[in-house]
């Protein structure tokens, strides 16, 4: 199992691999002042040269496909569909960011009731999911408003240092985590095709904003 999550500030990436001889995990962070475009593959490389492995013998890839950053979800699912061109038989896992969130969220065992997690989509505006006590999620992600996103009254989880929220209650993001939840999609068998992983943006992006602007004036 290989799991890329470069839909938040810093990516996470993790590679478990079994064999006759015991299991090994291979864990890394990438910051976002690094370029991930550039460096993804090559610590993927490095990561299975030190699983002793080839990136072909990886079975599973789980990639969150959002909502998250949007040039982080273009270059995970991009690396994911690359490795999968050179693997014909490569099982392919779309990750929720905010399903990621609740995981860790459910796991601290702070979870009495129902409760939102919450991501900052800039411009005063959120992307947020509700969950019941056991972290399984109700209805759809969607993106919200300020005025609506102050209004919830149940307890809020966001990641640390994302939202300037008091009520909100911070979680990290650490890659044993990821993978644990990665893997638990992968027992659960939520695979999905290649032509399914595709990026949740849930708003539109700037460059989509100004073509639609441009169309109207013209």
């Amino acid at each position: 199992m290989l799991a890329i999550n470069t839909a938040f500030a810093t990516a996470n990436l993790a590679l478990e691999v079994k064999s006759e001889h015991g299991e090994k995990v291979v864990l890394r962070d990438i910051e976002a002042k690094s370029k991930h475009s550039e460096l993804l593959l090559q610590v993927i490389e490095q990561m299975c040269e030190e699983a002793e492995i080839d990136v072909l013998d990886v079975g599973t890839i789980g990639v969150v496909v959002g909502p998250g950053s949007f040039t982080g979800l273009r270059i995970g699912t991009a690396v994911a569909k690359a490795l999968g061109c050179v693997n014909p038989n490569l099982k392919f896992l779309a990750l929720s960011s905010l399903e990621l969130m609740a995981y860790i969220a459910n796991k601290t065992g702070s979870c009495k009731e129902e409760f939102v997690c919450a991501l900052n989509a800039l411009s005063d505006l959120y992307f947020v999911a509700y969950f019941d006590k056991n972290g399984i999620k109700l209805g759809e992600e969607q993106m919200i408003g300020k005025d609506e996103f102050e209004k919830i009254t149940l307890p809020i989880f966001a990641l640390k240092g994302d939202l300037d929220c008091d009520r909100c209650q911070e979680i990290e993001i650490s890659c044993r985590d990821f993978l644990n939840f990665a893997l638990e999609q992968e027992k659960q068998g939520k695979f999905v095709t290649e032509q399914e992983l595709l990026p949740v943006y849930l708003r539109l992006s700037q460059a989509e904003v100004n073509l639609l602007k441009k169309g109207k004036k013209d």
